[in-house]
């Protein structure tokens, strides 16, 4: 059967490329030209090929040649798994056949590691059988299964870890040849992981079996081969070539077990066949007579490299070759051996020049089988199926073009597709396109208007109840206005009603049916978010024609919950009640007496009753609680504003205070004119700014309560956050204070700092005191002879010992009592917690040298009111002193480390008295008066201040003693 009869195009999509020598590239490859293969196998990236002799070659993909003796006499088999090899041969003439596993990449003594050998005499001994030679053999690539067949056709398997030559590996003879029987030309396993079965096939030239016998008439010894991913054997016979699935070989009934096959290279014949990818390659022999005419007639052998595609049913290459001998695989890529050692490569074309060829021929069915199979090709079926609608178009072919502009949708443009069709002719198949465009969830609302148009045009009423029935399914809105613009009224409110789109329903109901009463009769139906946006958009004309109704659907909305009603916009409710102030008053009474916590509906009703308060309406007789109890937490920014608004000082107070805007709330009571409430704020906040405000207000009040301003000193004096200078320099600047006002106030103010004074000095005394008497200890450890009279442990309370320990602290220990106790032998365990002190006074001292000490002492020095209190105790924690280097003493035995003592507070004057003897008067070392000295007060600013009038001056470098100033 001729490939015409088989009805296969033929196709040139294969390249010939002859192999160059990579050392010299501008020679042809002639490593192999001496090879003789009977076998060959193919692997990641290399190929292996057997010599009869028992020689095995292997070429690399870089053309790099390796070589080894794997049997000594013949070779008749190889089967490869991964890295690992099976071989059949004979090291010995005789029958005494031998199966060998090397490890192709652990490479020993010049060749592959042997792992493992298996002599086939002991297995036919095993099952009793005559002595004969092994012919075959095949591996599976888990390392787990392997099948030997020999040359009277028995099969033997074996299963378990092959690389171990252990005896527990178990042999089954699969078929036993007592009876004789044809050589084996190839074995191949299956291994079936779902039903935990593995498959045998077994061929012979006259046959091919596995568990039940096909109906093939067999094949020679390179015209098979299985591919074990999925579990196929390719067969080559004279006539056919037959594929067996594994798995239907355990189910014969699906095809009887024949397989199915295709009459490829029918009438030639077959010298070897290679299978990868989805191709088949065929070698084949072709005898043809050149001469008859004399009595030696001569003829000429030609040798045909055919590669079908069997999916896509088309020979994919085919060429005559001179004098090839094999054909093989290397790296997945065909290669042509001939017998002048000449190689070749048969490369496979890309898709796109494939696609060229097969577009130049309009034969595009075959081009989206091609690019559907291909791994690469789905980034081509798009173009594809454009072209083969274009053609299909041009041809007149309208139905079957839309088919393949389908195929197109979500890639090709629509807008391409619609236009080719817009035509009134073709008004089917843009319909047709557009409900796929629309399934496939490309459509958009004018792809949609389009489709229900097309329905329309159509006179389809079928297609329009359709196409209203799939609800969710389609652009509701759209269609809506599509059936708005036809006048399908009736299907466009059915539409809105099966959706729930209640918005377009009113539209339709009032604004075109006119129909009002089945407008509200349908939001009473509604829940009440449709109720409310109802009566926003056409309450006000529901009010004109049904106003009791429409009413009580307004109190059901605000008397919902507040999940609900809060998300109505109020504000809008209440446009329906401009000009209507009897059904406003009746709606509002209706809200009150509900007490809902709508937040807008109470604004809303907070401003309403502030106007009834402001314009004192007699129907409405409003009181301040009324209107307090409409103002919470959630509205207090809105309540604060209209309280503003309408002078309601009340609503005020309480906003103010509720959102701790303190300086509005002491503006305002500035403004009132009211400074008992002034005083009274500063008191409860304790702020110094509050009661700078409040001392600025009262100097500038044109009459002041004397009452008031005695009450507001004396908070100030117990609050204690301003300095009495800055009260004085405030009220200084009044026009109608005396300085009898605040005589009280001043003299309290100097009472308590002579008080202060006199303790101070009491305290002053003290500390030199004691600082005299720790001058005379460090005098006399550093001059005299100390004697230790210590007679007890200080730590275990028991008589010393020697060894023992003396510190200076008058201390004593044991040496292993210290050794115990103390972590430091040089430091005193008693006298630890001292001079942890003094490492915390010197980290204390460290720490003022950060950035962030200075901001702190800062922010401390404006708060303070006593700021010479603050600056003494940072004084006292060592502000001006230098970090010692060192603060650790070190004691050792007997030896003592002269210290240098640093009185910081003395100046030179008093160190040179001390050191010539002179007694010091104590009255010299009184401090000095801190008010004779210039200093600026940290109240200060270069910058303007609340006094624009005063800015500039400095109210303590005055000369005068009146702090009101010369004029009093």
């Amino acid at each position: 059967m001729s490939l015409v009869e088989l009805g296969w195009r033929q196709f040139t999509f294969f390249e010939k490329h002859d192999v160059q020598d990579p050392s010299n590239p501008d020679e042809r490859f002639v490593g192999l030209k001496n090879l003789n293969a009977c076998c060959s196998a193919y692997g990641d990236g290399f190929s292996l090929f057997g010599e009869r002799c028992g020689n095995i070659f292997q070429l690399s993909r870089k053309l790099e040649e390796y070589f080894w003796v794997a049997h000594k006499c013949k070779l008749y088999d190889l089967a490869l798994a991964e890295n690992v090899l099976a071989t059949v041969g004979e090291d010995e003439d005789g029958i005494n056949t031998l199966v060998k596993l090397w490890q192709l990449n652990r490479i020993e003594k010049d060749s592959p590691f042997c792992l493992r050998i298996i002599r086939t005499s002991q297995l036919s001994n095993a099952n009793n059988a005559h002595c004969v030679a092994a012919c075959s053999v095949a591996i599976h690539s888990s390392l787990k299964h392997l099948a030997i067949g020999f040359k009277d056709s028995s099969l033997f398997y074996c299963s378990g870890d092959l690389l171990k030559d252990s005896r527990s590996n178990k042999w089954i003879a699969v078929v036993s040849g007592k009876n004789g029987g044809e050589e084996l030309t190839g074995t191949a396993l299956a291994w079936l992981p779902g039903q935990k079965k593995c498959v045998l096939f077994a061929m012979s030239a006259s046959s091919v079996k596995s568990y039940v016998v096909h109906d093939a008439k067999g094949c020679g010894r390179d015209l098979w081969c299985f591919n074990e991913e999925i579990n196929l054997l390719t067969v080559a016979t004279t006539e056919m070539v037959h594929f067996y699935d594994a798995e239907q070989s355990l189910t014969p009934e699906i095809d009887g077990g024949k397989g199915r096959c295709h009459a490829l290279g029918r009438g030639a014949e077959k010298v070897q066949l290679v299978v990868f990818k989805e191709h088949i390659a065929l070698l084949t022999k072709q005898v043809r007579q050149l001469s008859t005419t004399t009595d030696f007639p001569t003829q000429d052998i030609n040798w045909v490299i055919s590669i079908y595609d069997v999916d896509g049913q088309c020979v994919a290459f085919s060429c005559a070759w001179p004098m090839v001998t094999r054909i093989f695989l290397l790296d997945s890529v065909l290669m042509v051996l001939t017998q002048d050692g000449n190689l070749a490569a048969v490369k496979e074309k890309h898709i796109t020049k494939k696609l060229e060829t097969l577009f130049k021929k309009n034969l595009y069915d075959l081009a989206v089988g091609l690019a559907r199979r291909s791994m690469v090709g789905s980034d081509y079926l798009v173009e594809i199926h454009q072209k083969y609608g274009d053609y299909l178009y041009k041809s007149g072919d309208f139905e079957n073009a839309v088919q393949q502009y389908k195929e197109t949708i979500g890639y090709l443009e629509p807008s391409y597709v619609i236009k080719k069709f817009l035509d009134g002719s073709h008004i089917k198949e843009l319909s047709s396109y557009l409900e796929s465009l629309y399934h496939k969830n490309y459509a958009t609302t004018k792809h949609n208007t389009m489709l229900l148009n097309c329905y329309i045009k159509m006179g389809s009423k079928d297609d329009i109840d359709k196409f209203i029935e799939k609800g969710v399914e389609c652009d509701v809105e759209s269609a809506v206005h599509t059936l708005r613009s036809a006048s399908y009224l009736m299907e466009a409110c059915r539409l809105c009603e099966q959706n729930e789109l209640h918005d377009q329903l009113f539209t339709i109901l009032i604004e075109e049916l006119k129909d009002y009463d089945e407008a509200l009769n349908y939001a009473k139906k509604c829940d009440l978010k449709v109720i409310g946006k109802y009566l926003e958009k056409y309450g006000k004309v529901s009010l004109e024609k049904n106003p009791e109704v429409t009413i009580d659907c307004l109190i059901k909305v605000v008397a919902a919950d507040d999940d609900i009603s809060g998300k109505i916009d109020v504000a809008q409710l209440m446009k329906m009640f401009i000009g209507n102030p009897k059904l406003c008053s009746h709606f509002i009474d209706a809200v009150v007496k509900l007490d809902t916590k709508n937040t807008k509906l109470r604004t809303i009703m907070l401003e309403l009753r502030l106007r009834q308060w402001m314009h004192h309406d007699q129907d409405f007789l409003i009181k301040d609680n009324e209107i307090m109890d409409l103002i919470d937490d959630n509205n207090l920014e809105e309540a604060m504003q209209l309280c503003l608004m309408f002078d309601f000082a009340p609503g005020i107070i309480f906003a103010y205070s509720k959102l701790e805007k303190f300086d509005e709330l002491l503006d305002y009571h500035m403004r009132q004119n009211n400074l008992r409430e002034v005083i009274d704020l500063c008191k409860r906040k304790k702020s110094q700014k509050l009661w700078v405000d409040a001392l600025v207000f009262t100097s500038r009040a044109e009459k002041i309560d004397q009452q008031a301003l005695e009450y507001m000193l004396q908070s100030i004096e117990e609050a204690n956050c301003v300095h009495p200078l800055l009260v004085l320099e405030i009220l200084s600047h009044s026009d109608i204070l005396r300085v009898a006002h605040v005589k009280n106030y001043i003299m309290n103010w100097l009472r308590k700092h002579d008080e202060q004074a006199l303790v101070d000095e009491r305290k002053i005394i003290e500390s030199e005191k004691k600082m005299k008497e720790l001058e005379s200890q460090i005098e006399s450890l550093n001059y005299n002879v100390q004697v230790f009279q210590q007679s007890k442990c200080s730590a275990c309370d028991t008589a010393l010992q020697v060894p023992a320990v003396h510190f200076l602290c008058n201390h004593s220990y044991h040496l292993h009592c210290l050794e115990s106790y103390s972590e430091k032998a040089d430091r005193c365990p008693s006298c630890m917690r001292f001079q942890n002190d003094q490492q915390y006074a010197s980290s204390d001292s460290k720490s003022f040298e950060s950035d962030k000490s200075y901001l702190e002492f800062q922010e401390q020095v404006n708060k303070s009111s006593d700021c010479m209190s603050l600056l003494a105790s940072y004084i006292s924690r060592g502000l001006f002193q230098d970090i010692p280097k060192d603060n650790s003493v070190v004691l050792a035995k007997g030896d003592l480390k002269k210290t240098q003592f640093r009185n910081n507070f003395a100046n030179k004057k008093d160190k040179e008295e001390r050191k010539n003897g002179t007694p010091k008067n104590p009255s010299d070392e009184a401090s000095s008066n801190p008010f004779d000295e210039t200093f600026s007060y940290p109240f200060d600013e270069a910058s303007s201040d609340q006094f624009n009038e005063f800015n500039g001056k400095n109210f303590f470098k005055t000369k005068s003693t009146n702090p009101f100033g010369d004029d009093f």
